[in-house]
């Protein structure tokens, strides 16, 4: 996985790519493979929700739903344009359809029990762990927990883990990785957040819980972290069928 600081702001390789050749693998540690990985928070969760808010949107009939809906989608664009700080705090000099340009901090503290303001929550956390504020991100992605969508629940885990990582609590966000693991309803998440988890677990000394994972990766529905499983089961001295 990553670190997560460089990774959300990162766009230059492939969503998932690992760099490095496999021969090289095994000779690296657990912080030099995550420092490899370009998956991001947006890729985990951002791009997701941004559907979800969509159908939100369309699906309500609440006044303050719409509204919120419509101040994320003008704010969206700010967010994915790197320009983090301002996507926080907005523009109050730029105008869109006659109205404010209103920032992900506005838009939590008006619309926080909507759901669409708790995707905000979401995209906020990202921006702030873009910005190196991680304890600040905490305090959005446990909002973004209490929404009824499970793909920003998991994204909001996911966020939560690179807090824990952060604070050098290791065996705290790989139990936030695995979790996020068994709730994605997405199969093409589930090994990436079971490598997560087995690195984290790795780092934080616990051998048995490390190589649980990366055997359930090797018997995984994708192939993609097969060769960062086996490298992993290696640097644990265990045995690669």
């Amino acid at each position: 996985m990553a670190n997560h600081d460089e990774i959300v702001q990162s766009g230059d390789d492939v969503v998932g790519g690992f760099q490095e050749k496999q021969s090289d693998l095994t000779a690296q540690t657990p912080s030099d493979l995550k420092n490899k990985f370009k998956i991001g928070l947006m890729a985990v969760g951002v791009v997701i929700i941004a559907i979800v808010a969509i159908v939100y949107y369309n699906k309500s009939k609440n006044e303050k739903e719409q509204e919120a809906s419509a101040a994320l989608s003008r704010i969206r664009t700010v967010f994915e344009s790197g320009d983090y700080a301002k996507a926080m705090s907005g523009d109050a000099t730029k105008m869109i359809r006659e109205t404010q340009l209103v920032g992900l901090k506005n838009i939590v503290d008006q619309f926080g029990n909507t759901e669409n303001g708790k995707v905000a929550a979401l995209y906020a956390g990202n921006s702030l762990v873009a910005l190196k504020k991680h304890s600040e991100a905490t305090e959005y992605f446990e909002k973004a927990q209490g929404s009824s969508s499970i793909e920003v629940v998991v994204g909001a885990m996911v966020g939560l883990g690179v807090c824990k990582e952060t604070e050098k609590d290791y065996a705290g966000a790989a139990d936030l990785y695995e979790r996020a693991s068994m709730q994605t309803t997405q199969t093409a998440l589930k090994d990436k957040f079971r490598l997560y988890a087995a690195l984290s677990f790795e780092k934080a000394g616990n051998k048995e819980k490390a190589e649980k994972l990366y055997r359930e990766i090797l018997h995984g529905e994708t192939m993609e972290y097969i060769g960062e499983s086996k490298s992993g089961l290696t640097r644990l001295g265990m045995i690669v069928e």
